[in-house]
């Protein structure tokens, strides 16, 4: 199994996502990396390459500012476009970037693909929860506006990520409105509760904001524009919190090594915690990992791990026939 990363995208490119590529080898890591980037920085990095690591050469780089599809009609041999290039040629399983988000959803879109019948793609973050496993909520940012539809469909690929990157069969599918009652909401969430009612997925109803940490649902579904919000928002609050508990603890005079515990004991919570940093972009016909743009090396270690998980899992393939079926379903239904 290969991945390729795209080593000049991202706040610290390329030397983070070169280290943390290094440290995922170190650690036994199954999949052989090609790192896509300027040789001579990557060089400058790591001289010498460790056993399962090649590079290929491109100097041409999306920046942060630059209109994505204008930017890779210009520059086709730009990292983030070789990076999928050659997952759509087969010579890589995985794509991996820290780099413009709307640069990876582009060069996903016209190197790799849709899957077939998937109308919009989605960006899925796994939040932790007050339960031993996370909260998958999609979409975070891929789609600004989305109709009732393309909400069914990221359930169903939230559902069927779960289940085969997570290893719960049949997990629970919430959709974030302002009640739980089935009549709150704007007309898209009232307009998709009742497709996914009906749908063969495990579907418990609406899921309130101030429920979606405490493991209600495995998945929770909502357009991008309002799941974007609620990321950052996290984020921040995340940041407020952890600071305000360091403050009061050092004022406490608590022992240092006690703060490390503290610490450790909120790591999951972290703005800069693997669940936040790492998120497969779900509906391409491929895998296409996105990590936050202030991703440091062990961050990238994590989600090279992930991007391997998703490649070997299948779930690309369980996608495709759960969109299947589900479309399937919706044209034998009898009209309302």
């Amino acid at each position: 199994m290969k991945i390729a990363v795209d080593v000049m995208g991202g706040d610290y490119a390329p030397q983070e996502l070169v280290s943390g590529a290094r440290s995922y080898l170190a650690s036994g890591g199954n999949a052989s990396l090609i790192l896509v980037g300027k040789e001579s920085a990557i060089r400058e990095i790591m001289p010498d390459l460790p056993a399962g690591c090649e590079i290929y050469d491109t100097s041409e780089v999306v920046d942060m500012g630059e209109p994505p599809l204008q930017a890779l009609r210009k520059k086709k041999n730009a990292s983030i476009a070789v990076a999928a290039r050659l997952v759509r040629e087969g010579k890589a399983d995985a794509l991996l970037s820290a780099g413009s988000t709307g640069a990876q959803m582009a060069a996903s879109l016209l190197e790799i693909g849709r899957i077939p019948g998937v109308e919009r793609p989605a960006i899925a973050v796994m939040l932790p929860s007050s339960e031993e496993y996370g909260v998958l909520l999609l979409d975070v940012g891929a789609n600004v506006d989305s109709r009732a539809p393309h909400l069914l469909q990221f359930a169903l690929m939230g559902a069927a990520y779960y289940e085969k990157v997570c290893g719960i069969k049949n997990p629970k599918v919430g959709l974030l409105s302002i009640g739980e009652e089935e009549s709150k909401g704007n007309d898209l969430t009232r307009s998709v509760y009742d497709s996914l009612k009906h749908s063969s997925l495990n579907f418990i109803g609406n899921v309130e904001a101030d429920h979606l940490y405490y493991g209600k649902a495995h998945v929770v579904v909502c357009d991008g524009f309002v799941g974007n919000v609620l990321l950052k928002a996290s984020e921040s609050i995340s940041e407020l919190i952890q600071g305000a508990l360091f403050k009061a603890a050092k004022g406490a005079e608590i022992a240092p090594e006690k703060l490390m515990v503290l610490k450790s004991g909120l790591k999951k919570f972290s703005p800069d915690a693997p669940e936040y940093s790492a998120a497969p972009l779900l509906g391409i016909n491929g895998v296409s990992v996105v990590c936050h743009g202030k991703s440091k090396a062990p961050v990238i270690a994590n989600a090279l791990t992930l991007a391997a998980n998703c490649a070997s899992t299948g779930v690309i393939n369980l996608i495709h026939s759960q969109v299947e079926k589900e479309g399937q379903m919706g044209e034998s239904a009898p009209p309302a």
